[in-house]
């Protein structure tokens, strides 16, 4: 056993039970996740269809909250060692389940199946974790245990990485999905190899409590677990961005595919151009924030990571724009682009995994530190309850916007989002005081632009009803002038048409007219009065 003087990975790592169980755990995890974008891959290719892809990921997503209760009570119940033995031998046979189901069948069927087979082996996946952190105590002194918990967490998070970012593009673009199931299935039996080697102490079961009481102490441990992250709003802003990042990991990988085949007009596998290079950049960020992230402020630069966040999945869906309005994908038609638009796309790639790796790599930091030992387990098991929960609505709806209003336009309503996430957050992220000190700003604000709203409003009204004086003077000034034109034109008109009313005679009164009886006779020579006030 090691003294409590010793740190670092490498005392743990020579603890020969912990090692085993450490490689079993990067191989599975590793494994779970490559298979994730393996399948996302296969159905890209039979459906073309961002709907069924996040059918797929709900698929795996669901047996996160309907299961992960049961299998931590069953993990209570059973032998630890026998529950990791049997969940990636089981997984080894769900995995070649997928290429008898490709030989097969085909059409609705194979879609079914396919959903059907990632449905039980992240059932089954529910069990290993909790078996497996259940385990390490077992294996480890108390003195060595936060070393070997920070271990498994990092493990985790490369895993994540590696998995669906690294290993499952790369497999699928070298050797099929068929080829990929293949790598696949030997890692799962090598995490089942490593596991047998674990001593029999692992067989121990508690045998405590009835299933009632079990339930209700797990209820009450939720309860205070909940009640412990809503009082502390550090821990809160941290689990908050947890969540974001995992949801984003989760939309990305669905969109990815498609973005690469409809978008772009690559084959579904050469998702690779926009995930390898995300990989590149997590990575970038482990070593970065390893090194310097202690000299910075983790709350504030939390905050700027979730902004550029923003701004990636802006340019990612601005490069990308005019696939809704052309007739074919982008490199189709402008194939002397494809260097240009492949290596804008890696970049803001590159760009979105350094972010998302550090968000999530200060939040986790920021709730171990936060979280003391007592709560800390339950603070985590919520977490990934939440990331579950919260990632389903988005995987039943971005794939049906997708299909309807294009990849890219779906990208900049994700890139709003965290927009709106990190101004939220930044909010929370300043002191009671300064928060404060920004509402009565902004109130001060909303007071001045509400009176000079309300003085615009008045000065608009003078100047309509100024304008309606104008505008009715104008018209009644040219009706004037109309009808003055329109009366002496008239009168000219009848004058000139018979000569001998041209002349103008006295001013005196006009003749009566005579009778029909007087016809015959001569009638005498009429002058026409034109009187002074008739004439304009």
């Amino acid at each position: 056993m090691s003294t409590p003087s010793r740190r670092g990975f490498g005392p743990v790592l020579a603890n020969r039970p912990f090692r085993a169980l450490w490689i079993a755990q990067a191989l599975a995890q590793t494994a779970q996740h490559a298979i994730h974008f393996v399948q996302m891959v296969l159905i890209e290719e039979l459906t073309r269809s961002s709907t069924h892809i996040g059918l797929v990921i709900l698929a795996f997503t669901l047996p996160g909250v309907l299961f992960s209760s049961v299998a931590g009570v069953m993990v209570d119940r059973w032998p630890k060692k026998y529950i990791l033995v049997g969940s990636n031998a089981l997984r080894v046979l769900l995995v070649g389940s997928y290429l008898l189901l490709l030989a097969t069948t085909q059409g609705w069927w194979l879609l079914l199946g396919i959903y059907l087979i990632t449905f039980i082996s992240s059932a089954i996946g529910q069990f290993f974790a909790p078996a497996e952190a259940a385990t390490i105590p077992l294996l480890v002194g108390e003195s060595q245990l936060l070393t070997a918990n920070s271990l498994f967490n990092l493990t985790l998070a490369i895993s994540q990485v590696v998995g669906i970012i690294i290993l499952g593009p790369l497999t699928t673009k070298l050797a099929g999905t068929r080829g990929a199931f293949i790598a696949i299935a030997l890692m799962y039996a090598g995490a089942t190899l490593f596991v047998t080697r674990l001593p029999r102490a692992t067989l121990a079961v508690t045998r405590s409590t009835s299933p009632l009481g079990r339930w209700e102490r797990a209820k009450a441990d939720l309860r205070e677990g909940w009640a412990f992250v809503m009082g502390q709003r550090r821990v809160l802003l941290a689990m908050s961005h947890l969540t974001l990042i995992s949801a984003m990991i989760m939309i990305m990988a669905m969109l990815a595919p498609g973005f690469a085949a409809r978008v772009l007009g690559k084959a579904p596998e050469d998702a690779v151009i926009v995930f390898a290079p995300a990989g590149v950049g997590m990575l970038l960020a482990t070593g970065l924030l390893g090194r310097f992230g202690y000299r910075v402020r983790k709350d504030w630069l939390s905050n700027i990571g979730l902004v550029m966040l923003g701004f990636t999945f802006t340019a990612l869906g601005l490069v990308s724009q005019g696939y809704r309005i052309l007739p074919e994908p982008l490199l189709h038609l402008y194939p002397h682009a494809a260097f240009s638009l492949t290596a804008a796309v890696m970049g803001i790639s590159l760009l979105m995994g350094l972010t998302m790796s550090s968000i999530s790599i200060l939040a986790q930091t920021i709730l171990q530190e936060s979280s003391p030992p007592t709560v800390r387990g339950r603070v985590f098991a919520l977490q990934f309850m939440l990331n579950n929960l919260i990632g389903i609505p988005p995987m039943l709806t971005i794939g049906g916007l997708a299909d309807w209003i294009g990849i890219p336009q779906v990208i900049l309503g994700v890139g709003a989002v965290v927009f709106v996430a990190s101004g939220i957050s930044i909010y929370f992220t300043l002191s009671p005081a300064r928060r404060r000190f920004l509402k009565e700003l902004l109130h001060k604000v909303s007071v001045k632009a509400s009176a000079i709203g309300r003085g615009a409003w008045h000065e608009l009204i003078l100047v309509r009803i100024w304008i309606r004086q104008v505008v009715r003077r104008w018209l009644r000034a040219w009706l004037v002038v109309y009808a003055r034109f329109f009366r002496a034109s008239s009168r000219w008109g009848a004058a000139t048409s018979n000569p001998s009313l041209a002349g103008k005679g006295s001013k005196g009164k006009r003749p009566a007219k005579k009778s029909l009886a007087s016809a015959p006779e001569q009638p005498p020579e009429i002058e026409p009065e034109i009187e002074e006030e008739d004439i304009p």
